[in-house]
């Protein structure tokens, strides 16, 4: 298992008494929990460097396809973290996709910059290696010959990108809209030549992306879930309306939407399962082998999936109508005021929670009250509680719904 170290300790307590491990391996930093990790898991704690000096053992046992090589925890987001269960299997899908992913960079590489005629590319990691992305890119970059930059601390993000040049990175929204900021400032020097950030289908403000296009930075966005392998949709859109949208599919599994709109998966990137939870595997994977993501969406005529909705976070009212949080969240976002918001159920009534400085309050429930006007009565929101302190977030920097 991959554990992170910045999630609280009753997090960690659980996920580590589920899994029983027999050995961890760690870096020695305190993160927070050192203390408790120690008390509890001391005589099986080893440094990283540990067994750098043993002599190599023969392979007895061979991997299968299907069996299960790692468990890496859900974010959890709506609840608690689940163990995800990926094989073998799993891992060389997604490394096909992302194979395939490195593939359309060259082209665009061979098109847009002819004058470089170096094939090897190379991605900065600065996700965690506890992140499914950058755990992917240690089996996928290497399987091509190309460079993988491992970043020794986000603190320390611009000096290591200076020290190694680096086409691609695998961004989080905060880092996209740090790199936005050197583009339109004039400070592109300060990316080292990089030119293809990468990020998660529909995290993105569309305006920033096209400022980058123009600016000519090569955008690509996917779509996937733990629970996939981080296999799913690929955008290479560089233009509207398609730059908006997760994606099509990657072509390597199956994929459709079911009657309620729910995006489902089927093939080699399914997870085996959630560890020790039967009920929860049941529920996510049905017996034709769809897994069914909790995502809603739609699809275009070109065959583009475009985000409506999360199905766990829908708010269902005493009328039976359905009101998508995800749909309100992105209309309150054009409000200046608001920082960061979430829209969830409050007393049987369509409510949000905004961050916002103290003498905005009125700015933000004023633009909530002409809001309204233009939606359906059953789609208001009703209820609106601000704060100046920021919204509470999991160790993965998510907003909690809870």
């Amino acid at each position: 298992m991959t554990i992170n170290q910045k999630k609280t300790w009753p997090e960690l307590e659980y996920e580590l008494g589920l899994v029983e491990p027999s050995l961890i391996v760690n870096d020695g930093i305190d993160y927070g929990c050192r203390p408790d990790i120690e008390a509890a898991y001391g005589d099986k704690l080893r440094p990283m460097d540990a067994f750098k000096d043993s002599a190599p053992s023969e392979l007895v046992d061979c991997v299968g396809h299907d069996d299960l090589i790692v468990l890496m925890f859900t974010s959890g987001t709506t609840g608690r973290s689940k163990a995800v269960m990926l094989s073998e299997r799993n891992f060389f899908t997604t490394v096909e996709c992302q194979v395939k992913f490195g593939d359309a960079m060259l082209d665009y590489k061979h098109e847009h910059m002819p004058e470089d005629k170096n094939d090897v590319l190379s991605n900065f990691a600065i996700l965690p290696l506890f992140h499914l992305g950058t755990f992917i890119c240690l089996f996928s970059w290497p399987f091509k010959g190309w460079a993988l930059n491992l970043c020794s601390d986000l603190r320390n993000f611009y000096r290591d990108l200076g020290l190694m040049h680096s086409d691609s990175i695998a961004v989080a929204p905060v880092l996209m809209e740090s790199i936005y900021k050197d583009v339109k400032r004039g400070r592109a020097d300060k990316l080292n030549g990089l030119w293809n950030p990468c990020g998660s289908s529909a995290m993105f403000d569309s305006e920033m992306l096209l400022s980058l296009v123009k600016n000519g930075m090569y955008i690509t966005q996917c779509y996937g879930m733990t629970e996939t392998c981080g296999d799913g949709l690929v955008n290479y859109a560089q233009a509207e309306p398609h730059i908006r949208a997760l994606g099509k599919p990657d072509g390597h599994c199956e994929y459709k939407l079911d009657e309620t709109g729910e995006i489902c998966i089927r093939g080699g990137c399914v997870m085996l399962g959630y560890y020790k939870d039967p009920e929860t595997t049941a529920e996510t994977i049905d017996k034709d082998g769809w897994l069914h993501t909790g995502d809603l969406a739609r699809v275009d005529e070109e065959g583009y999936y475009y985000m409506t909705g999360r199905k766990k976070n829908l708010i269902i009212l005493d009328s039976g109508e359905n009101v998508s949080p995800e749909e309100l969240e992105k209309l309150l976002g054009k409000c200046d005021a608001i920082k960061e918001c979430i829209v969830k159920e409050m007393g049987k009534k369509i409510g949000t929670v905004v961050c916002c400085e103290d003498d905005k309050q009125q700015q933000v429930k004023a633009f909530v009250t002409e809001l309204n006007r233009t939606l359906p009565m059953y789609k208001r929101i009703s209820v609106v509680e601000c704060s100046a302190e920021p919204l509470p977030r999991n160790a993965l920097g998510k907003l909690l719904r809870k």
